[in-house]
């Protein structure tokens, strides 16, 4: 059948239909040229870079004028190409009504985006595509664009001192009879408390070995904080506390000693500032914030006014998370009698325990730690380690079987396998820890996690040693290895706030060094550097850093000079700086050639 027999009607239908598709064709085509000629895209920064596990980015659209439509839909999809083509969804610009304002009379919208980081990721790149959609759904793309090319990982560069260590053993000394465990409270009560942090297990424990015990001596205290000095007879009830639950334990679970034969002692100091200045002494604050302190309590006025006095200083809020609720507790001081035995005997019983041929309770948890560390060999202390965590589950042998797994782990070159030690390690250190609550246990375990890229469990292990308290040393070492982690986690802020109480290790005055550079003062950064190099001259990790500056600061001599002495001292720095987007500016520069070759 013809249109003819249809009339005119059927003409201007058809007519009709090849307008409209022809419009929206048309339609689809302008918008898509349209968008691509006009279209504004801009980046910051425009290379990205890590900010702990993500890559943050910021990204400004602006169409052109009169672009959008009603019945048409028009959209921004962002997308991360990484090496071998695969491609990660990062987020869309709609450009739906309500969702973008007017600058300069064209439509604009500017989003916030993150890209999980990943080290195949280095090399990719952000990536923009326009989306046309018709009223009916159909999409038209327009072409791809690249908005930033790469991920920088300055932020990596941090240095740590991770140096966990074994619990040093005492022999078989005649005069180690003497223990002592430090029962910790809650602000204001005298309750004892099992969990974490308090030591009642690791005394508990210890009772239960009966040892024959000739005296205990309690001593109990309190902080100097207001909340603490308000509570009457705070500091002996704590002693009472614990002297009751010693007694109870002796007297219904010992067979070698007896209430009668043992001698108690029992003492509080309430309101004492020797404590309170010995945890100062023992503290990571920097010495002008010591001198205040040490002014205020050593000087006039009561012990009230010298506590509120003490609450406007800047140190405050490092002694009120720091310093007061380890001065909570009471101690023990426990005599016994020690039964020492011959080195060699120790060891042979120990290996024969290992070996199944001699029944476990023939060695004392101590002699058995003391076996393993008369052996050199890493696969023997384990198998000795093991068998006393087995029998007795002592703090230090937990410590060490982590040592020795930590000591696996950092031989071990399959990162799975690699992997699987630091879990055995922090198992133990975690065990250990909770057992025996120190600084150095829980910065042991804080490494452990630390490496094993653990990062909340880290810094928690991190705070709690800092909390803990210890000598000066140790402190430095966990703040040190704390801003690293914070650093690595992109939380710059926390970070200035552990420096400060880092030290000067070399470690704490690199990262001190990154830190101004990632905060983006490059001179300070400099001038940190340069002191550094006084000290150690030939340390490539900072010449890298200097020629890292040069690169953002457009000084292309300091660049070349400082990036050659890294690659001489260093080789392999060569291939990270050919592949380090810090340098992009400059990689086809002949100061970059020149720089790359060897004195």
């Amino acid at each position: 059948m013809s249109l003819r027999t249809h009339g005119p009607w059927a003409f201007y239908a058809l007519a009709l239909l090849l307008l409209v598709l022809f419009s929206s064709g048309c339609t689809f085509s302008r918008m898509a040229k349209k968008a691509e000629r006009q279209q504004k895209i801009t980046v910051d920064p425009a290379v990205l870079m890590v900010r702990g596990p993500l890559v943050p980015v910021e990204i400004t659209a602006q169409l052109p004028a009169n672009l959008l439509r009603n019945d048409y839909k028009y959209g921004i999809r962002i997308y991360y190409k990484a090496i071998k083509g695969v491609e990660e969804h990062v987020g869309s610009l709609a450009f739906d009504f309500g969702n973008y304002n007017f600058v300069d009379r064209k439509p604009t919208m500017q989003r916030s985006f993150s890209i999980a980081y990943a080290p195949s990721k280095v090399m990719g790149q952000l990536m923009a595509q326009g989306v046309v959609t018709n009223p009916k759904g159909r999409k038209k793309f327009t072409k791809s664009i690249i908005l930033a090319p790469g991920i920088r990982t300055t932020p990596y560069l941090t240095q740590t001192i991770h140096s966990p260590a074994y619990v040093p053993d005492e022999g078989q000394k005649t005069d180690s009879g003497v223990v002592k465990f430090m029962i910790f409270y809650d602000q204001g009560l005298a309750t004892l408390r099992t969990g974490v942090g308090t030591n009642l297990q690791l005394l508990d424990e210890f009772l239960k070995t009966n040892p024959k015990t000739r005296q205990i001596e309690i001593l109990g205290t309190q902080s100097p904080d207001s909340a603490e000095a308000r509570t009457q007879n705070l500091a002996m009830r704590r002693a009472v506390a614990l002297e009751n639950f010693i007694k109870k334990k002796i007297d219904t679970e010992s067979y070698a000693s007896t209430l009668s034969t043992i001698e108690f002692k029992k003492q509080a100091i309430s309101y004492s500032w020797n404590a309170f200045l010995g945890r100062i002494e023992d503290s990571a604050l920097p010495e002008d914030q010591v001198q205040q302190i040490l002014a205020i309590v050593n000087g006039p006025g009561s012990f009230t006014q010298k506590e509120k006095a003490l609450q406007d200083l800047p140190s405050y809020d490092y002694l009120d998370m720091y310093v007061y609720p380890v001065l909570r507790y009471a101690q023990a001081t426990i005599n016994y009698k020690p039964n020492p035995r011959r080195e060699y005997e120790v060891y042979l019983l120990a290996k024969k325990i290992v070996q199944n041929r001699a029944n476990p309770d023939v060695l004392t948890a101590a002699e058995m730690e003391y076996a393993a560390s008369l052996t050199p060999l890493l696969a023997e202390k384990k198998k000795i380690y093991e068998a006393t965590v087995q029998n007795y589950m002592t703090w230090q042998a937990l410590n060490n079987l982590g040592m020795v797994n930590f000591e696996q782990a950092q031989k071990e070159v399959k990162p799975a396998v690699r992997k699987s030690l630091l879990a055995s390690a922090i198992h133990n250190f975690r065990y250990s820890a909770h057992r025996n609550p120190t600084a150095e246990r829980f910065y042991n375990l804080a490494v452990a996690h630390h490496q094993k890229g653990d990062a909340l469990e880290a810094m928690q292990s991190y705070d709690y040693a800092v909390k803990l308290g210890g000598k000066l040393p140790m402190l430095q070492q966990v703040f040190t290895d704390k801003a690293a982690l914070e650093m690595e986690l992109g939380q710059y802020d926390d970070a200035v706030r552990s420096i400060t109480y880092a030290g000067d290790s070399y470690a704490a005055q690199f990262n001190r060094t990154l830190l101004y550079f990632l905060k983006e003062n490059y001179d300070g950064s400099t001038a940190l550097a340069q002191k550094l190099l006084t000290q150690f001259p030939n340390d490539a990790r900072t010449y890298y850093l200097l020629a890292i500056i040069g690169a953002r600061t457009q000084q292309e001599d300091m660049m070349a000079e400082n990036l050659n002495k890294a690659v001489n001292l260093q080789p392999d720095l060569a291939g990270k700086a050919i592949e380090d987007l810090e340098f992009r500016g400059y990689q086809k520069s002949a100061a970059f050639q020149q720089a790359m070759k060897k004195r």
